[in-house]
């Protein structure tokens, strides 16, 4: 009998754990000391608490473990886990994306010069620069124009990103730099707020593509069609397929495909922001993961396809290749849950949500007694609804409905 394959997960929830379940694989799974929601502790799976991000605790449970019984493969599908995994592919040599590649994409400074150095057809350059001082945000608007944006260099979830609209307001993107600096967020510990970068506005809709590379081919999943809350940014709502027209999403395809070729990504998830110009697809950020928001859940829905399971399965040997794009079956969408801040007092309607033939899904993070910060970014929200719908449009007015639904009481 052949024994099973190892696997260490770094970091991610429950799901994660479930999906890499799905490979056959015994797991190691590295989670942060403080994290204690569901785990999944059957047979052939042992959970380690420890801080992951901590290069040295990391290195040691890893070459401790490995020399008892050596992994297969090393996977993260969390921001925070996505560079400490790399590293430890390096260490073991594992094959997977290693640490030159994957910085490349969680640090955004390092993204843009990769792209500059990189000079690919096709992929326009974003004027860029990094936040020194007061003087440094009023340079860079007198010399690319106004607005601009600034943001963390290894932020996600729109923490933190700014828009200067006129040489008046760089005074006060300064004085934020600084609150953010020393913010007080439950999840600020888990990225570095030190470094922030300013990039020229790209007005235009924002869209993503959803891909998967198997050894330097990507296969986009899908575009998704992506929603902004004007006032901070944040992406409130996701769609699939975007209602967009086939030579869009030609474009989309081909830069993203020329893209992740720059990067030197080779294998697995990724999740590239675009915003559509008249020019064409301008490249916004990308992550190497597989994108938020239920959006795994969408991309199974509408194209049969689970991303999760293949990030784990192809490290592994236990998943093919997928050899063309799949094609969409209806539409989903899904949506960022909110309301007032307080403590939770009431949650309504969840039941009779999840009780709907169209409900994809619900991911709500919060319940009774927990605390609602205001609405300031990404980890504010309080989890996603998702819906299916026979198109993309019926799938976005059937997810709203639902978000109507759902009421979180507060005090």
């Amino acid at each position: 009998m052949t024994p099973a394959k190892r696997l260490l997960l770094v970091g991610g929830s429950a799901t994660h754990l479930s999906k890499a379940r799905a490979s056959g694989a015994d797991i190691l799974w590295v989670r942060m000391p403080d994290e204690t929601g569901p785990a999944d502790t059957e047979r052939g799976v042992e959970v380690v608490h420890a801080d992951y991000a901590d290069e040295e605790t990391l290195r040691r449970i890893a070459q401790e473990a490995h020399a008892i019984r050596p992994f297969d493969a090393v996977v993260s599908l969390t921001e925070p886990g996505l560079d400490p995994a790399a590293r430890i592919n390096d260490l073991l040599g594992l094959g997977g994306t290693g640490y030159e590649v994957a910085h490349r994409f969680t640090d955004k400074n390092l993204m843009r010069r990769r792209l500059v150095e990189a000079a690919v057809p096709g992929i326009r350059i974003v004027a860029s620069a990094l936040v020194e001082d007061e003087e440094s945000l009023r340079g860079f608007g007198a010399a690319h124009g106004y607005p601009f944006i600034v943001k963390p260099t290894c932020g996600t979830a729109s923490f933190g990103v700014l828009k200067v609209d006129t040489e008046d307001g760089t005074a006060a993107a300064w004085r934020e730099i600084g609150r953010l600096r020393d913010s007080d967020h439950p999840l600020v510990h888990a990225y570095d707020l030190g470094e922030f970068i300013m990039e020229e506005y790209i007005d235009g809709p924002l869209c993503s593509a959803e891909a998967f590379s198997f050894a330097g081919h990507h296969v986009v999943a899908t575009v998704t069609e992506a929603i902004t809350e004007e006032s901070n940014h944040v992406h409130v709502g996701h769609a699939v397929p975007a209602r967009v027209s086939p030579a869009v999403e030609g474009d989309v395809v081909r830069v993203t495909a020329a893209f992740l070729d720059a990067m030197g990504y080779r294998d697995g998830a990724s999740h590239t922001e675009f915003k559509l110009t008249p020019e064409g697809p301008v490249i916004i950020e990308s992550q190497s993961r597989v994108g938020g928001a239920l959006l795994g859940d969408l991309i199974e829905t509408v194209y049969g396809v689970d991303l999760q399971e293949l990030a784990f399965g192809w490290p592994l040997g236990t998943a093919r290749a997928l050899t063309e794009r799949p094609k969409p079956r209806g539409g989903a969408a899904s949506w960022l849950v909110v309301t007032e801040p307080g403590k939770v007092r009431e949650v309504r309607g969840l039941d009779e949500i999840l009780a709907k033939p169209d409900t994809v899904g619900v991911d709500l993070w919060v319940g009774p007694g927990d605390v609602i910060r205001s609405f300031d970014g990404q980890w504010d929200g309080l989890g996603h609804v998702a819906s299916r719908g026979e198109d993309t449009t019926d799938a976005i007015e059937r997810c709203r409905r639902s978000l109507a639904e759902l009421r979180i009481l507060t005090d």
